[in-house]
C-alpha cells in the first residue's frame, strides 16, 4: 500500500458521490481507448452481418428468419443494453460505500469512504482519458480493468478541472 497523500498548496480535495451517469460515463470513455473495447463495437455488427448474410443466401425459408431476428435482438442488446446494465451494477456494488473524500496531489491520490480508504501512487495508473464531465484514471494493464472516476461536478472552483488536469499530465500520459 502507499503512503498516504498529504494535503497541502499544491493538492486538490473534493467530496462526491458515484452516480450511474457518472459509471456509464467512465465505461464510454474506457471503451474509447481500450482497444478490445473498441474491437467488440466492430466485431459484434460484422459477426452478426456474416450471420445474416449466410441465412439471406440460403433463402427466404421460414424457418431461418427467427434465428436471424434473435440474434440481431442479441447483438443490439449487447451494443447498447450491456453497458447500461454495466453501469448500473457497478453502482450497486459501490452504493454502500457512500459519498468519498478523495485528494489528488503530485505524488499521487488518496481516497476514503464510510468504511475504509486507499492511497495509491501514480504508478498504480497507466493512463487516464477525460470526458466533458470527468477525468478517467485506467489501471495500467491493457485491458484498463480498474478505473477510477473524478467527476468535475465535484471540484469547487472554476479553476480546479485546470488544477486536476496538470496534476494528472505531471504523473500519468493521457489515453
Amino acid at each position: 500500500m502507499a503512503a498516504p497523500v498529504p494535503a497541502h498548496a499544491d493538492s486538490l480535495t473534493f467530496d462526491y458521490e458515484l452516480t450511474v451517469a457518472d459509471m456509464r460515463s467512465a465505461l464510454r470513455a474506457r471503451a474509447r481507448v481500450v482497444r478490445s473495447a473498441r474491437l467488440q463495437k466492430v466485431l459484434l455488427p460484422l459477426c452478426y452481418a456474416v450471420f445474416a448474410a449466410g441465412i439471406l443466401v440460403k433463402g427466404p425459408e421460414a424457418r431461418d428468419w427467427p434465428p436471424l431476428v434473435i440474434c440481431g435482438l442479441v447483438a443490439v442488446f449487447a451494443l447498447v443494453g450491456g453497458p447500461v446494465l454495466q453501469a448500473r451494477s457497478l453502482h450497486k456494488a459501490l452504493q454502500g460505500q457512500g459519498p468519498r473524500h478523495t485528494t489528488v496531489a503530485a505524488g499521487g491520490m488518496a481516497a476514503s469512504w464510510a468504511h475504509g480508504s486507499q492511497s495509491m501512487a501514480w504508478s498504480a495508473f497507466g493512463r487516464y482519458t477525460e470526458t466533458k464531465d470527468h477525468f478517467v484514471l485506467l489501471s495500467p494493464d491493457k485491458r484498463g480493468a480498474c478505473l477510477v472516476i473524478l467527476p468535475k461536478r465535484a471540484l469547487a472552483a472554476p479553476g480546479d478541472a485546470d488544477r486536476l488536469r496538470a496534476l494528472l499530465d505531471a504523473g500519468l500520459p493521457r489515453a
